[in-house]
């Protein structure tokens, strides 16, 4: 017994010290950067039984402590621990678990409940913003659960200084502008039932709920009233998160009503001349993007947005109903998740080429996740 005890003593006390090894290793033969990877809090305590969140950090290849999250999906206990890695082509990179005091991290995945701009929920990272619509706005008229999209070219957060009073987001002050209409439209890569050769679409969200909040992931869920799809009332939640260093948005919704199958399509705004589809030269087909035509909104040049999709299975693909539309079918009850992402010609994403490179790496990533081994 005491053998046993002076054993799990000696390795408490190298766990202390060396910490827990956790390699990080790439599939892929090309360089990740900046990638998010998690670790479920259970193999965290089974490792390291009096880790806490207060007091968990992890530390890099070069032996500088690397910023760290715990994340709570809403709830009060930790559910998951995420850092990010970088590994090199088809190379892998050797992190550290260890107890000890947390650096102070810069925030840059953030987002808030905006009741002093009409209910908007804002989001954004160190790359792009967004928000939706809230019921304040609705009570105006002014319909919509289409997704807007701030143009960034600034790694500072952004949402609480444009919302200042006074201050004007629609025209680049240096930092970026929001020019982006959504309307009664699915705006930058929403989602709705697709039935009957029409799009069903919600109203302004009645009801948000904030899962984690930075440093590294914001993610947040938000409920809408029941509305018509067709003949069947169609209950609506959609849940986003949004890591740091990256254009791409995880959205997974989640339809509940009288249904078994129910045909939906993500859908991307287009504005006539001048935008560009992505010419689609790979098969099955689970990505599509969009360039739209240079904006003139109050100045003769802010650039171009672009907004791409990608998805965990083959989509079709149409252009109609004003959108690029990508439509799939879901079973009752079963949630779909699947990537949206935005960027700037006037930021790092200057020209379609580089849009599409974005959207295809972005697919090749997300069917080649970093594989995480914990030793």
């Amino acid at each position: 017994m005491k053998k046993l005890q002076l054993f799990i003593a000696a390795a408490a006390i190298l766990v202390s010290c060396g910490g827990v090894k956790v390699k990080v290793a790439n599939p892929l033969q090309i360089a990740r950067t900046d990638e998010t990877v998690e670790i479920s809090w259970q193999d965290v305590l089974a490792r390291m039984p009096k880790a806490t969140p207060e007091d968990m950090i992890v530390i890099a290849p070069d032996g500088r402590q690397q910023p760290s999250q715990v994340l709570y999906n809403g709830g009060t206990e930790p559910q998951a621990l995420i850092f990010q890695a970088t590994v090199p082509a088809g190379g892998s990179a050797t992190y550290r678990l260890k107890i000890g005091e947390r650096d102070s991290y810069p925030v840059q995945a953030y987002g808030r409940f905006v009741p002093e701009r009409m209910d908007d929920f804002a989001w954004e990272n160190n790359r792009i913003a967004h928000r939706m619509y809230g019921p304040a706005l609705e009570a105006t008229g002014e319909i919509s659960n289409g997704i807007d999209v701030w143009l960034k070219r600034t790694d500072s957060l952004v949402i609480d200084r444009w919302y200042a009073p006074g201050f004007n987001y629609h025209a680049d002050h240096g930092e970026g502008l929001d020019c982006y209409k959504v309307g009664r439209t699915l705006g930058a890569g929403a989602m709705a039932p697709y039935t009957k050769d029409s799009l069903w679409l919600g109203n302004n969200y009645v009801k948000y709920k904030v899962l984690d909040n930075g440093p590294i992931r914001i993610a947040f869920q938000l409920d809408y009233a029941p509305f018509r799809a067709d003949t069947v009332m169609i209950t609506e939640r959609r849940t986003i998160s949004l890591d740091a260093n990256t254009h791409f948005n995880r959205i997974t919704e989640e339809y509940t009503g009288d249904f078994d199958r129910l045909k939906v399509a993500a859908g991307i705004v287009t504005r006539g001349a001048g935008g560009k589809v992505l010419d689609i030269l790979n098969k099955p087909i689970k990505v599509v993007g969009y360039w739209e035509p240079l904006n003139t909104d109050n100045e003769p040049d802010n650039g171009h947005t672009t907004i791409g999709l990608v998805f965990p299975c083959e989509i079709k693909v149409e252009t109609r109903l004003g959108h690029l539309l990508a439509s799939t079918e879901i079973p009752a009850g079963r949630p779909f998740t699947y990537q949206m992402g935005a960027g700037w010609s006037k930021s790092d994403v200057p020209t379609p080429q580089a849009m599409t490179q974005l959207i295809f790496d972005q697919k090749l990533k997300s069917e080649n996740p970093l594989v995480v081994t914990i030793k």
